[in-house]
């Protein structure tokens, strides 16, 4: 059987809507510009680095900031909606046997939330959550060394293209998802392993994972 690590932000959770509205609430206080709701499908195209340019964060308040936002989305983890298809597919992956967890920058506590509120927490084997947005790649390894699992059988899906980078670190494959943060055509420019539009491309991904390495 092979092994899935999730992203939780944009892949599992549909939790952009919640993160802009929370970060806009918190723009004054830590001096950074708003995210109009009409610009938020145009920021898809810029990576984490880009889009803290874009508006003003000071990078010496983004830990703190990080810290307010996980605590505020720890508030509404049970109240996140899935992203369309994806309890239906974790289902199925879990009853067939394939190893599941999630590594995710947010808090853990927000994403049990999630998974107990949608029926999903007995299909993960764990959650690794926290630390800073660009070293998602440390707790990949974490997690696989922790569980001792191969990274030949493994793959680390998100919707970022630090989501590829840090797959990329662990010695994972990464596969994207296009549902989530990024746009596609700035997820396809990194070049995962996979770019799915549908989270039924996962089984077909668990099967070509199980399929015989030829010689």
């Amino acid at each position: 059987m092979s092994n899935f690590l999730f992203d939780f932000d944009g892949t599992l959770a549909d939790s952009l809507s919640a993160i802009v509205t929370i970060t806009n609430r918190l723009a004054p206080e830590f001096g950074f510009r708003p995210t109009p709701l009409a610009e938020v499908e145009a920021l898809k195209g810029l990576t984490a680095r880009q889009l803290i340019r874009y508006s003003g964060i000071p990078l010496l308040k983004i830990p703190a900031l990080l810290r307010r936002v996980r605590a505020e989305l720890n508030q509404q983890g049970g109240h996140i909606a899935p992203c369309p298809g994806i309890p239906k597919i974790i289902r199925t992956l879990y009853e067939q046997h394939h190893t599941l967890a999630v590594v995710t920058s947010n808090a853990p506590a927000t994403v049990e939330a999630f998974l107990a509120a949608h029926q999903l927490a007995d299909c993960f084997l764990s959650v690794d959550g926290g630390g800073t947005l660009f070293r998602k790649g440390k707790l990949i390894v974490r997690c696989l060394e922790k569980h001792q699992l191969a990274p030949a059988d493994t793959v680390y899906v998100g919707d970022e293209i630090r989501d590829i980078d840090a797959a990329r670190f662990a010695g994972v494959r990464p596969v994207s998802v296009t549902w989530g943060f990024n746009s596609r055509p700035l997820l396809m420019k990194m070049t995962p392993d996979w770019l799915i539009d549908d989270p039924d491309r996962l089984l077909a991904i668990a099967e070509q994972l199980q399929a015989p390495q030829r010689p």
